[in-house]
């Protein structure tokens, strides 16, 4: 073998020996060059996944806050509702009981009115009634003073009128006697004669 055929040799394996070997760096490249897009792809994937789990509950936390506030905000304007109307309600109450203190005070002095207009009028009327008894019994006094006085005369009349009469019947009753005596005396003579 001369020395062109080795040179021509030598060359071919080193052409052989250089592209294989850029043809293993080529494929060792172009594998590091995968695994880095591969890599930065799990990156962006678990980068991603995280940014979107962080944004959910960055979201979750601003819905729960928002939600929060909406329940205070309801709280509030369900205690200040509750407390006008228990406002509402008191004065309502409160206007009522006074109205009805009022009815019930104007009630009591009418009553206290009336039942001393009552009392003054029972008064004026025992008094009235007292003056008329007092009146009829000083008239039935004067009456029955003077029924007496005219019976006592009337009584008096009678018993004179009674004596007289009776005076006037001893009397003829006497003359009567004394003419049937007189009488049976003839009588007696005549018949002795």
């Amino acid at each position: 073998m001369d020395q062109q055929q080795a040179q021509n040799i030598n060359q071919a394996s080193e052409e052989l020996t250089d592209s294989a070997r850029q043809a293993f760096q080529m494929l060792a490249d172009r594998t590091v060059s995968l695994q880095e897009s591969n890599l930065r792809l799990t990156q962006d994937f678990f980068q991603n996944w995280i940014q979107t789990l962080q944004s959910q509950t960055e979201g979750n936390r601003q819905a729960a806050q928002t939600v929060q506030e909406q329940s205070e905000r309801q709280q509030q304007a369900l205690q200040t509702l509750t407390q006008e109307s228990t406002n509402a309600y008191s004065e309502f109450l409160n206007s009522a009981l006074s109205f009805y203190q009022e009815t019930l005070k104007s009630a009591t002095q009418v009553a206290q009115n009336n039942m001393q207009a009552a009392s003054q009028a029972t008064q004026q009327g025992v008094q009235a009634a007292g003056q008329a008894a007092q009146q009829s019994v000083q008239a039935a006094s004067q009456a029955a003073s003077q029924s007496a006085q005219a019976a006592g005369q009337a009584g008096q009349q009678a018993a004179e009128t009674a004596n007289q009469t009776a005076q006037q019947n001893q009397a003829a009753a006497n003359q009567a006697a004394q003419e049937g005596a007189e009488t049976a005396k003839r009588a007696g003579r005549r018949s002795n004669s």
